[in-house]
């Protein structure tokens, strides 16, 4: 979690500096390597932490209220950016961001433990790691040799985290909006996504298939709404998809941390994050394609996703 604090500081500095079109490929290098290191820890360290005073049932209450406050910062930090970028200059928001990141770097060393819930194995995945690097993924490619179920779920999850943010803003500025008021009609949006994340974190039920079925016939419901509706339909597509956005953020994590020993934890879960980001850099060139055609065949392509996704969500596997 230090180590991804560290490259999202280092990826905002070179933004802070980046001059032309090629000086920003290596910022986005760091940032990517940002999000690697933090995909899949946050949950698993969390759910661990939980794990630690025996409340780990409690874990989608908690990982929805991590939820809001991550909603409630970015919204925060959509205002004091267009501050900051009206005053000073938009390259002084990434400085002050570099800077926020290396506080919250050294906060992590200082404030944050190590869970105990892994000291019980006989073996770190570290040290497995160390003295044979490819033992892991060999071990993780027989895992799903023999529960090949779990791939359903990597497909599954792939196909309902897809969200065709590259389409939202274009069909925004059709409407009229300006590109000074896409921030505010984001921070607005963010408060659906907060509904969602306190809906989801106190909705005392087990996670099962169904859930995610129903969130993709809502989702492929939103962006319908979004393609062909007017200003209020495509608002109201937008917030539909924000909160169940949330909904989906919450029920996964949950769903993948119940099945997963501490000791795979983080592995699984970046396993997830990591079909779900090649799933996604190979459809948004498909999703570029079809919308250049005509806007709405893209949001009509991304309805259609959904629904597949929905049913294939009919075949995750039940056991724990």
């Amino acid at each position: 979690m230090a180590a991804s604090s560290i490259a999202f500081a280092a990826s905002y500095g070179l933004f802070a500096m980046a001059q032309n079109f090629s000086s920003f490929i290596t910022p986005f290098i760091f940032m990517g390597i940002g999000f690697a290191m933090l995909s899949g820890t946050d949950e698993a360290y969390l759910f661990d932490s939980l794990k630690d005073i025996n409340k780990q049932k409690e874990y989608k209450r908690w990982y929805g209220r991590l939820t809001i406050t991550d909603e409630m910062v970015t919204i925060i930090g959509l205002g004091v950016s267009t501050v900051i970028a009206y005053f000073i200059s938009p390259a002084a928001v990434f400085s002050f961001a570099a800077l926020a990141m290396l506080l919250t770097a050294i906060y992590t060393f200082i404030f944050i433990k190590e869970s105990k819930s892994h000291t019980d194995e006989p073996k770190s995945t570290i040290q497995a790691f160390e003295q044979k690097p490819l033992s892991i993924s060999k071990r993780a490619i027989s895992f799903l040799k023999k529960h090949a179920a779990f791939i359903i779920v990597l497909l599954a999850f792939a196909l309902l985290d897809e969200s065709g943010r590259l389409l939202w803003q274009p069909r925004i500025l059709d409407l009229g909006f300006t590109i000074s008021t896409l921030g505010i009609v984001y921070a607005g949006l963010k408060l659906f996504s907060i509904i969602g994340a306190w809906f989801s974190g106190n909705l005392d039920c087990k996670i099962r298939r169904l859930h995610f079925f129903i969130i993709g016939i809502f989702t492929a419901i939103s962006f319908i709404l979004v393609g062909f509706g007017n200003v209020y339909l495509v608002i109201s597509g937008l917030a539909l998809y924000f909160l169940i956005e949330n909904v989906f953020r919450v029920f996964r994590s949950e769903y993948l941390n119940e099945r997963v020993g501490s000791k795979y934890r983080a592995t699984f879960i970046s396993l997830n994050s990591f079909s779900t980001s090649t799933f996604a850099a190979l459809f948004v060139i498909v999703l570029g394609v079809v919308a250049d055609q005509r806007l709405v065949y893209g949001f009509l392509l991304l309805a259609g996703v959904k629904l597949i996704a929905s049913f294939v969500s009919l075949a995750l596997p039940k056991e724990k």
